[in-house]
């Protein structure tokens, strides 16, 4: 994953609204440009900063690579001296409602800026020549750490988009293997908690362990072992599952809470502490016990999922 920064100057609202990001290979008088090259170099998962009107207003992911296209109709006059041929790069945005402004934090961000086409000037004024910036993993980590004093869960919602994508690339993998077409199938449909994992989950399972619904048809089939991190073997395993309520779900599945072997759930903090009261969930809470091979994938959720945001 590398941090990138975009100017989007006139092209902000186009490139938002449109979700994505683009460039020409070249000005019209045959100048090239480092920053537009940047598009290229580029991969899903990777971290863009959107920069406009002297401020950090959006934070997107690159959902795809670039791909060779002409200039977007929705630019009209902006850019006349582009070449009408460039890239584009697919970003899934999402917007800062408290959007930074790197002038009331030249002190930190300043000393992390690339030596070379660095996206802003001393002043912080936005650098009219630069498109799309290569940033150090510090200055990201940076930036991501101050929006997110007046944005707290944007960090979560970036941390969704990625897996998604992870997710994405995974199951294209599953697709072009040489593995028997009804297996593929099932791999696939694993990832929603359908077909065969389903089946096996439910074999053991019953119920959701938090709220004691039983309801099959509402309740969510989910990994303990991420779909993502789990070989196939493990991806249609029952034991590697939880059939847990909605809500529920997602608290498990974003690391916001998990199990001990002895069957206490337990919760990354307060603010999930207090979300279960209002959902009329007690705590201290046991949720009963694991078979052997539920342990082992329970032990991998604690260690690599839980509190992990």
């Amino acid at each position: 994953m590398k941090y990138w920064w975009v100017n989007h100057k006139q092209t902000f609202k186009a490139e938002i609204d449109g979700g994505y990001i683009w460039s020409p290979k070249e000005n019209k008088n045959g100048a090239r440009n480092e920053t537009y090259l940047n598009l290229t170099r580029t991969i899903p998962g990777d971290v863009v900063f959107s920069y406009a009107n002297t401020q950090i207003q959006s934070i997107g992911i690159v959902a795809k690579s670039y791909n060779e296209q002409g200039k977007p109709s929705e630019f009209g006059k902006a850019g006349d001296a582009w070449n009408d041929i460039g890239w584009i790069v697919p970003i899934d945005w999402q917007m800062i409602k408290s959007p930074l402004s790197p002038k009331l934090h030249l002190n930190q961000i300043f000393p992390l800026l690339p030596k070379k086409n660095s996206p802003i000037q001393q002043n912080g004024n936005g650098n009219q020549s630069c498109y799309l910036a290569s940033i150090p993993d510090d200055l990201g980590s940076a930036i991501i750490e101050l929006i997110s004093q007046n944005n707290p869960h944007i960090l979560n919602t970036l941390k969704s988009k990625k897996n998604e994508l992870e997710d994405d690339a995974v199951q294209a993998e599953v697709k072009k293997s040489n593995i028997d077409e009804t297996e593929k199938e099932q791999l696939v449909k694993s990832r929603r908690g359908q077909g065969i994992f389903r089946s096996r989950l439910e074999d053991i399972e019953d119920a959701c362990r938090v709220t004691g619904v039983s309801v099959k048809n509402v309740l969510v089939a989910s990994h303990m072992k991420p779909w993502r991190h789990s070989t196939n073997h493990e991806r249609l395993d029952g034991n590697n599952g939880l059939l847990l309520s909605p809500h529920i779900d997602k608290l498990f599945d974003r690391g916001w809470i998990s199990f001990e072997d002895y069957g206490e759930m337990i919760i990354a903090n307060e603010e999930i502490a207090e979300l279960l009261l209002l959902w009329g969930i007690k705590m201290p809470l046991n949720v009963g016990s694991f078979n052997r091979v539920q342990l082992e994938y329970l032990d991998y959720h604690r260690q690599e999922i839980f509190n992990q945001d």
